[in-house]
């Protein structure tokens, strides 16, 4: 195996497209994005094996203090901002060459404070020898299952099929496809209002991710958005890669939960995907909420199931607890 230390966009971009179970977060878009806005320094590799395979294996280091680095204490992440990584290859992997890329990638972070490498729901299931696996799950609408309108109503759980006919006979709620910054700002805003009603944090981003997004201008990303009276309501930000749309972040204003609108919006998403031939609409991971995981299973949402991998340094580990107790 041949390991390309510095990575060529080009040849990391050919490989996103020829592989059958790549996402826009196994792109070089997706690290840039994560570059921009977050802490992270790119670590992706290239691989040539000998039978002609070629694979990426997108990989990101947190930036972290002088003293941590010096004591290698860094995180290291393969799908970053919990969304999916591990390898992508215009080839199939054997077992053997899937050891290979885990081997290297143990060898090449040795010290380390905790190292992980997210699942993928659409890619071969692997083992990560010396890794604690979490299980972890996404829903996922087939739509590749539907030929038409109908075949899609039928996906949808009874009460939101009625739902979802009284809005179409309705019109009044207007779908658009955003393309202003001050409709990511609009999305912003809509967020932060969400936010003051969860039991629990679930993220914390900041305007700098939804203005990077906007900024890239990126024919795979849309924010899809929903007016009601002239006034947007809400909207979900989708991540477009060869057969799959994704989810990535979607934020309703619940003074107008009633009206319905992420349904309604998303059912112009998976009537535009059936359109393009796009197989599949990922609604990624719930985050442990329930009343979240029963709304995707309602739209037609289908659970994934798939592993994440951790590897943790035991005295870092040992040092933040005691750290933690002392604050």
């Amino acid at each position: 195996m041949k390991v390309i230390e510095t990575i060529e966009r080009d040849f990391w971009e050919e490989i996103a497209r020829n592989c059958p179970y790549a996402t826009f977060f196994h792109t070089p878009y997706w690290s840039d994005l994560m570059a921009k806005t977050f802490s992270y320094l790119d670590m992706t590799k290239g691989f040539l094996f000998d039978n002609g395979t070629s694979a990426v294996f997108p990989f990101m280091r947190e930036k972290s203090s002088a003293l941590r680095r010096a004591l290698g204490w860094d995180n290291y992440i393969s799908g970053a901002a919990y969304t999916y990584g591990g390898p992508i290859s215009d080839r199939p992997l054997s077992q053997g060459q899937l050891d290979e890329l885990d081997e290297y990638i143990g060898s090449m972070v040795k010290r380390h404070h905790i190292l992980v490498i997210r699942g993928n729901p659409f890619a071969p299931k692997n083992i990560l020898q010396g890794f604690k696996k979490i299980e972890d799950v996404s829903h996922v609408v087939e739509l590749l299952k539907c030929k038409n309108e109908n075949d899609l109503m039928k996906e949808y759980h009874k009460r939101n099929r009625d739902g979802l006919k009284k809005n179409l006979r309705d019109r009044v709620l207007e779908i658009r496809k955003a393309d202003s910054l001050d409709e990511y700002k609009e999305l912003y805003k809509i967020y932060l209002k969400s936010t003051t009603h969860w039991e629990r944090l679930l993220t914390n981003y900041p305007f700098t991710l939804f203005q990077n997004i906007y900024e890239l201008k990126s024919e795979h990303i849309r924010l899809w958005t929903t007016y009601f009276k002239k006034r947007m309501i809400g909207g979900e930000i989708m991540l477009y890669w060869n057969d799959y749309c994704t989810g990535f972040v979607s934020y309703y204003d619940r003074e107008y939960s009633k009206l319905q609108g992420r349904q309604y919006m998303l059912h112009h998403v998976f009537m535009d995907c059936l359109a393009k031939e796009i197989k599949y609409y990922d609604f990624r991971q719930s985050g442990g909420v329930k009343g979240v995981a029963d709304f995707k299973r309602r739209m037609g949402g289908i659970v994934y199931f798939y592993s994440a991998w951790i590897k943790e340094n035991r005295i870092a580990k040992a040092m933040a607890a005691i750290k933690k107790a002392l604050a």
